[in-house]
């Protein structure tokens, strides 16, 4: 009894033993299953068999039929009845393993998807119970740092308290951000002009840009309107546009392309001359807090989780995103989205052309701390 009620308590708490044992008994059943299957084709089998030598026997007793012809039909007979149960059984086993397979996969990957979905519950709620405090902590800071009386020392150290604030700030923004990604339920769609978005983004990085002396450029076609969620949309150009000039060389060049490529796909393309990913690095820079130089990314405040964001934001719209990059030849990284309804006037622009513009921030004074 003690083995029973222990046996009983394990199943119900501990998950990966659960999954063990219902594993177990689905492939107890699906071995039960298909035996009963063999069994009853066999059964029928059988049946069969001995209704056409009972035929045969009672045909050569009453017809003038010759023996060998009726020998012949029925071993025609015999060997129509064997392909057809074979057929019937191999289908059947086919359709009942298929079937089976699935049930069993689900089965053992229920841990492991309840583990994640807690896991990134969890984050989100840290995440949000984080802002608070580092929100005041940063505000104290900062009015110390109105302060005239304060040494130089102690003003440099509380004014590197508050770029690491920032950065941390930063940080739990994008696990929010991965949070609800993953629940595209949470996620609107509407038609969104693509080539705003990208200028908006470009405003906002211009101070990011002038630090390093870049020349932005900016080529969109009339069609670029885009079936997809906006605050999604300029968190993805956000973060690709910010690697980019990130890490651009000094004095370089990011090309921004947005256009259609088909009747049912916009492009967006992001082009820098930066240092570049090497090709081992370039498999896995969508995996989360990955950073293929972690020294380089610590300088400049990058958490890791850009890309990962941008990837699952992209899978969300139905889109693909692609990355070309050769180390010291710079970083292409390519996003395919479905195309949203255009008005007929809308569509009749759309063959005339683009606009470039270029953004020379190489000559402007530098006057960013």
């Amino acid at each position: 009894m003690g083995l029973v009620i222990g046996f009983a308590d394990k199943y119900r708490y501990e998950p990966f033993f659960r999954t063990e044992v219902n594993v177990l008994a689905l492939q107890c059943s699906f071995g039960m299953l298909v035996l009963a299957i063999a069994a009853i084709s066999l059964s029928f089998l059988y049946q069969d068999v001995v209704n056409v030598l009972s035929l045969g026997i009672v045909e050569s007793a009453t017809s003038n039929i010759a023996p060998s012809t009726i020998g012949a039909n029925i071993v025609s007979e015999l060997q129509y009845l064997q392909t057809r149960n074979v057929i019937i059984v191999i289908t059947s086993v086919i359709g009942i393993t298929m079937l089976f397979s699935y049930v069993i996969a689900y089965v053992t990957l229920g841990p492991v998807r309840n583990a994640l979905n807690s896991q990134k519950q969890f984050i989100g709620n840290i995440a949000h119970e984080l802002r608070t405090p580092l929100s005041t902590i940063k505000t104290n800071t900062e009015v110390a740092l109105f302060d005239a009386d304060m040494n130089r020392e102690l003003r440099d150290i509380m004014t590197s308290n508050v770029e690491e604030l920032d950065r941390i700030s930063d940080i739990i923004n994008n696990l929010l951000t991965l949070s609800n990604s993953v629940r595209p339920e949470r996620i609107e769609f509407d038609n969104v002009d693509l080539g705003t978005i990208v200028e908006n983004v470009t405003k906002k990085m211009r101070g990011l840009a002038e630090r390093k002396h870049l020349e932005v450029t900016t080529r969109m076609s009339d069609w670029r309107i885009v079936w997809g969620n906006s605050a999604a949309l300029e968190q993805i150009v956000t973060n690709i546009l910010k690697n980019a000039i990130t890490y651009s060389s000094l004095k370089g060049r990011v090309g921004i392309t947005v256009e259609g490529t088909g009747p049912n796909t916009i492009e967006l393309s992001i082009q820098d001359s930066g240092t570049g990913i090497a090709r081992s690095d370039l498999f896995r820079i969508f995996e989360p807090f990955y950073r293929a130089d972690r020294s380089r990314n610590r300088v400049s405040g990058g958490s890791g989780l850009g890309l990962t964001i941008v990837s699952e934001l992209v899978k969300q719209h139905g889109g693909k995103i692609s990355v070309r990059s050769a180390e010291g030849r710079g970083t292409s990284v390519t996003v395919l989205f479905p195309a949203g309804n255009e008005d007929k006037d809308q569509k009749g622009r759309s063959d005339r052309g683009s606009d470039e513009i270029a953004v020379d921030y190489s000559h402007r004074p530098n006057n960013l701390l």
